[in-house]
């Protein structure tokens, strides 16, 4: 055999080689890659966990940031604040409902260790009440919540069950977290005041005196047992001169609409007197108060978000 036939015999033996070898690695690569159309579908509609979704940061990271934190629903804007793990974490677990279902079976919205006496699964899938949608009421077009919600619900009553912990696998602790306000209301001649948005300063007239009513909420006392509730007015809404502080009053209590709310009960409640203000003035309150475990609690605060400053301003007209 001359040399160039030998070294085509060579070449052909290399190619079929290569060939057999590429076979044989496809064959051995293909258990271990899925099929991005298992049965004609898409395999994107399966959830997967690339990293454990049945903690709090994972389900901040999977579920609550991204389809629950939009804008004007819970980021920020009302509880629970689902804009941080530790937000997410601090304003669900042990936190009283504030929106109540029919049969009041829940008054949590999570109960460590029992996510069927949690809220929060429930309105994941009920319409609480029939009138109040199942959570979320809106998702982003991209989003694939709808295929994947058994998914989710299934994440989050076993993470609850697991003991709701927190994102360095802490068990909940027994706190007392401070009032909450679920409404602040103002009623002049016996009409309640309006405003032009649900944040913006209620609008009354030049040199009224108004009523102010306070609805709160809290997670180990009742709001009856407040103490040293307080109601102060300035002119900054940063800057507030304890020595006007004036008491407020129990009771009887109203019910009106609130933050959250169609129906709150509104307790406490107080007066200023603006006769002396006139049109274009903008006054700011503060409450303070005790729940026992909290003493001198102020709403708004230092860390309070400006909305919720001008939610507790009125405007001269």
């Amino acid at each position: 055999m001359n040399k160039g036939n030998k070294i085509s015999k060579l070449m052909r033996s290399s190619v079929i080689c290569g060939f057999l070898l590429l076979l044989s690695s496809c064959e051995n690569q293909g258990p271990d890659i899925d099929n991005p159309f298992p049965n004609g579908k898409d395999s994107s509609t399966a959830v997967k966990d690339t990293f454990n979704y049945r903690t709090i940061q994972g389900l901040h990271a999977g579920l609550f940031k991204p389809t629950c934190a939009n804008s004007g629903c819970h980021d920020g804007n009302f509880e629970p604040d689902f804009r941080t793990v530790e937000s997410s974490y601090y304003s669900l677990v042990k936190q009283p409902v504030i929106k109540k279902d029919n049969g009041a079976l829940f008054s949590t919205r999570v109960v460590p260790g029992n996510a069927s006496k949690s809220m929060l699964p429930y309105r994941m899938t009920v319409d609480l009440n029939g009138n109040s949608g199942i959570m979320p009421l809106s998702l982003e077009t991209t989003s694939n919540y709808p295929i994947e919600k058994d998914s989710w619900v299934s994440r989050v009553k076993d993470w609850i069950d697991a003991g709701a912990k927190d994102w360095l696998g802490r068990a909940p602790v027994n706190v007392d977290f401070p009032p909450q306000i679920l409404g602040l209301q103002f009623i002049v001649n016996g009409q309640l005041l309006g405003r032009a948005g649900k944040y913006e300063a209620a609008q009354l007239p030049a040199g009224s005196i108004t009523e102010i009513w306070a609805s709160f909420s809290d997670d180990n006392t009742p709001v009856s047992s407040f103490s040293n509730v307080t109601i102060n007015a300035s002119t900054d809404p940063n800057v507030f001169n304890p020595a006007n502080e004036i008491p407020m009053k129990k009771g009887p209590s109203k019910s009106m609409a609130g933050l959250f709310s169609v129906n709150n009960d509104y307790y406490w409640n107080g007066q200023y007197d603006g006769s002396q203000n006139v049109e274009n003035d903008v006054v700011w309150f503060r409450i303070t108060v005790s729940d026992g475990k909290n003493t001198g609690y102020q709403i708004p605060n230092a860390n309070s978000m400006f909305m919720l400053k001008t939610y507790f301003a009125i405007k001269f007209k």
